[in-house]
Formats: structure tokens, sequence, C-alpha cells
């Protein structure tokens, strides 16, 4: 924390580091520019320009420089920007929680839940955040992992929920908080039962249910079938969870889902576990926009993660 020393060698006091100049900082930073800022913040630029000089003197750095016609943040300043995200979300979080608590209705979350998520796994998720003591309205949206991350970034969502990572190449803002990861396995229907018993090399010919071509989850498993010398019969490429289940229980084919939810799919009998590949890892991530997950709700979620991957 050296770098916030002021230039006499002290921390600032905390009445120094004042809040008003640090949303003005947050806001020229998340807006690239100070005349940007002022049209979201409704002041005059020299008014925005004095503000930053006040923080950077109560912080003892410089936070931003030009570079040409653009500002860059200092090293200072992405540090002081990280903190600010915090701050600023848990002002929003308790703006939001306060005016539910007044009015008596629950306090909403907005999650977008990745296609390729398992329906159960997206159940089992968000099940601990409507247990809580205080009453929470939690709305799901269900896209590709793509389209969610967009409406993340656009602030449509609190958080997504996926088995793919943030990658760096969006140049999106957003952290990746993983939830838990399990074995791959393949599942069945009564009828299929019997390739269990010469697994995997019963797979060879056999009717399967494939995830979309592309998908991480496609790759792993077709090097893997490769290195097993088996080849499957694709008999449907199938995007959502749900309809790849309910084909599996028709009797279409063997489709693959995470060994954490066995019992979840053997649950009415229909479905049958037929082996697992500890070879192929499915993880799960909770993507958002706060480096650190401070909304009851979603620390439910990420705790329902824990106790469902162990």
């Amino acid at each position: 924390m050296a770098s916030l020393k002021a230039q006499d060698g002290h921390m600032p006091a905390i009445a120094d580091l004042n809040y008003h100049h640090l949303r003005y900082f947050w806001t020229v930073a998340h807006e690239g520019s100070i005349a940007k800022a002022g049209v979201v913040l409704g002041v005059s630029q020299p008014t925005i320009s004095e503000q930053l000089r006040l923080l950077a003197t109560a912080v003892g750095n410089e936070l931003l420089v030009r570079d040409g016609r653009q500002l860059r943040l200092t090293d200072t300043g992405h540090m002081v920007l990280s903190y600010a995200d915090d701050i600023f979300a848990l002002g929003r979080e308790l703006h939001e929680a306060l005016a539910s608590r007044r009015s008596g209705r629950p306090v909403p979350v907005t999650v977008g839940i990745s296609d390729s998520v398992s329906k159960h796994v997206a159940c089992r998720l968000l099940a601990p955040a409507l247990r809580l003591p205080e009453p929470v309205q939690v709305t799901a949206h269900e896209d590709s992992h793509d389209a969610l991350v967009q409406r993340l970034a656009g602030h449509e969502l609190d958080l997504v929920i996926s088995d793919a990572p943030l990658e760096a190449h969006l140049r999106i803002r957003a952290y990746n908080h993983v939830l838990g990861e399990s074995d791959l396995a393949v599942y069945g229907p009564r009828t299929l039962a019997k390739l269990g018993r010469r697994f995997p090399a019963s797979l060879d010919g056999a009717p399967l249910l494939a995830a979309m071509p592309g998908s991480p989850h496609r790759r792993a498993w077709d090097a893997w079938c490769v290195d097993q010398g088996i080849q499957p019969r694709i008999v449907a490429q199938i995007q959502d969870s749900a309809l790849m289940k309910a084909m599996g229980q028709a009797g279409l084919g063997v489709f693959t889902a995470p060994l954490a939810i066995a019992e979840d799919l053997r649950a009415g009998g229909e479905m049958r576990l037929i082996g697992s590949i500890p070879a192929i890892r499915v993880r799960y991530y909770a993507i958002s926009l706060d480096r650190r997950l401070t909304n009851p709700a979603l620390q439910a979620i990420t705790a329902g993660g824990r106790d469902m991957f162990g």
C-alpha cells in the first residue's frame, strides 16, 4: 500500500479520500475521457479536472496521465479503480436493499445462464439464493455465453453462470469466479444401459446426442474419442441441455453431462450412468463486473457451487 502514501510520507486521513472525488475519477476511468464523464455527471470539464487533481493530492500519486489524446491509468490508478469498483458496487447494492426493504418487495437479482449449462446444475446453483432470510426475486435469462457476457457488460445482468470463463480478448472488465468442477460422464436410457459393460469401447458406433461443434466440451470429447480409438455415431448435435436430456429419455441416444448431477439425472428411473471420464473435467464459472461478490444472493449462488462440487 506504499503507493497510497501522501507526499510527506504519511498515509492520507480517511477524510482526505473524498468519495465525491473518487466517483469523478471512477466515471472518467470507465468512460475513457473527461468530456464523456462530464456528460454522464452533468458537470463541466474544468470541474472534473479539479476533482481529479484533489484526489491525486490526497492519494499522493497521479492516477491518470496523458498518452497522446488519450488518458491512461497509472499503476496506482489501476489499483484505486479496482477498489472504487467494489465501493460503488456496494453502494448500489445498499441502495437497492434499502429500497426493497422500505417497499416490502424482494431484492431483484438478474442472472444469465449459458444455454450449454445443465438445467440441473443451474437449478442447484440458484436454489440457495431463494432460501435466504431476506426475500429475493431471481430473474434468469438463458442465451449463448457470448451474448450473456455482452449483456453483463451493458449492466443488464448481475451475474453470468457459464461453463466457460470470460476470455481476455473480449476486452470486458469483469471477473471469473470458479464455482467448481466435475468429471464428465456419459448417460443413456435403460435401453442402452448395456453400454456400461465394456465402457468406453462400447461407445464405438453407439448413437450419440452430441454438443455443438466448436464448443470447448465438444473439442475435448472428440479428442478423447480419438485417444480411445472409438467413433460414436452422432445422431444429433444439440445446444440446449434440457432438449438433450429429453431426447436421451426418449431412447434416441447417449449424451454427456457432469458426473456431479448423476443422482439428479437418475432420479426418475429412466436414465442410467453409462460411465465417467476423469480425463475430461467440466468447470463452471460465475462471471461478474465486481471483483468481490458482496450481494448476499450472489454469495449464496457461489456457496451452492462449493456445496455441489465439494
